[in-house]
């Protein structure tokens, strides 16, 4: 069963002046056939806000709220 583990938190905002708190979120997943139990595999990462709306990366720097359709700037 995969587990989410969150890997970073950063401020962006838009042009508008609003700001969001953007979320890294990374999946792991247990590797059953290692012989180390604690072993883990890296999955998938996504981002999204502290309030649950989905975010589209556009580039290091700059990103857009699924939802509102909002582009932000890393603060």
């Amino acid at each position: 069963m995969p587990r989410e583990v969150e890997l970073s938190r950063f401020k962006a905002v838009a042009e508008t002046g609003r700001e969001y708190t953007i979320i890294e979120y990374q999946d792991y997943i247990m590797d059953r056939n290692a012989a180390e139990l604690t072993a883990n595999i890296q999955g998938m990462k996504r981002l999204a806000t502290d309030r649950g709306y989905h975010v589209h990366t556009i580039d290091k720097y700059t990103f857009q709220i699924y939802e509102t359709g909002e582009i932000v700037k890393r603060a």
